[in-house]
């Protein structure tokens, strides 16, 4: 439950809590206000294509959430208990700065000051409200450690699970669900790691990982692609193993079959892009993740998958479609890919890495 003032003073409350009933629509955007605890400053609207760029440019997205907490208060004023009428949002501490996080039948709102005060007890700058006794107090109902999530990574997956896109409902899409969304991506990350390495043609580091979640890959992509646009882009095609089914075992039928399937799971298909700076990235789906390699040497990325040879399992890589592309970047891509009404290419099996291949190859070659 939730009001369009978040439970501020007022009949905003009151009409919040009906929704649309009276008027009141959500506008999918996101209210940002950089300094809540002082009073010269204004906030921004942010809209779902503009947030991770946006909110990038106006604040240090990189820094690490220490702890959250869920807090919540009452909708009305003159309720004795919070019973389920009540609004739920998040509150998070960072060396620098105190957030909150939440969402109402207008928007979802984020609120950064140096005191906990004007985040927790404010909302818009207008005093939270509170009802009569003890019980119906703002109050916070569990924290949690931050780990290493950082808030741009949070806005990452707020934005890959299109948050502001998903309209406000009075029961299935609430402040509440929202809430516990936000918190329990900060108290248990999701183990939807990704194989990330942006130089796969020079020596690593033997202090950095390449294995990262979707939405520290965002946050690394985006840095690096920002500047690099499409010129052309290839599938490439590698035979695992030949399965060669003797026709006087089986039927016909069952031969041609066989053969259908062994084609399926006997070849591995991946894209190769070329940018407009002499780089090259390649995007494929291994048994156990995605991998992304970026190079300025394009026949690493055909000859080694993960710092490994190729040919090891796999016979030479095949060139089997190549075109103009889109002038978009890896960005792009992941949005694709990983935006909430593509999930299902996410999750495809990993014998469809054709499929994949070619899913990517339509999107983003030149009509």
């Amino acid at each position: 439950m939730s009001s369009s003032k978040s439970g501020a003073k007022g009949g905003a409350i009151i009409g919040g809590a009906i929704g649309g009933a009276i008027g009141v629509k959500f506008t999918h955007k996101l209210y940002f206000d950089p300094s809540a605890d002082q009073s010269d400053t204004g906030g921004y609207w942010i809209t779902d294509e503009e947030l991770r760029q946006k909110l990038a440019n106006l604040i240090d997205t990189e820094e690490k959430i220490k702890n959250a907490s869920v807090y919540s208060h009452p909708l009305f004023p003159y309720q004795l208990t919070n019973w389920k009428m009540f609004h739920a949002f998040i509150i998070m501490e960072t060396n620098n700065w105190w957030w909150s996080i939440e969402k109402n039948s207008e928007c979802i709102t984020i609120q950064r000051s140096k005191n906990l005060e004007s985040v927790r007890d404010m909302y818009q700058r207008e005093k939270r409200t509170t009802g009569w006794t003890s019980l119906t107090k703002i109050r916070n109902n569990e924290t949690t450690r931050g780990g290493n999530t950082t808030i741009k990574e949070l806005i990452n997956y707020i934005w890959r699970e299109d948050c502001l896109n998903n309209i406000y409902h009075l029961h299935i899409a609430n402040c509440q669900k929202f809430a516990a969304l936000v918190f329990d991506r900060i108290k248990s990350p999701y183990n939807d790691q990704v194989y990330f390495d942006e130089a796969a043609d020079q020596p690593r580091s033997t202090t950095s990982s390449c294995y990262m979640s979707v939405d520290k890959v965002f946050s690394e992509v985006q840095r690096l692609s920002a500047s690099e646009t499409f010129t052309r882009l290839e599938i490439y095609k590698v035979s695992i193993s030949s399965w060669n089914i003797p026709d006087f075992f089986v039927p016909d039928f069952l031969a041609f079959l066989f053969r259908q399937i062994s084609e399926l799971f006997s070849h591995h298909h991946f894209v190769i892009f070329e940018t407009d700076k002499g780089t090259y990235w390649s995007f494929e789906r291994l048994p156990t993740r995605f991998t992304i390699q970026r190079a300025r040497n394009k026949d690493i990325l055909l000859k080694e998958c993960q710092r490994n040879s190729r040919e090891t399992l796999l016979s030479k890589s095949n060139l089997e479609k190549s075109d103009v592309a889109v002038r978009q970047n890896m960005n792009a891509v992941l949005g694709f890919i990983w935006k909430k009404d593509k999930t299902d290419i996410f999750y495809m099996p990993v014998e469809h890495c054709g499929t994949i291949a070619l899913l990517i190859y339509d999107q983003f070659k030149r009509k």
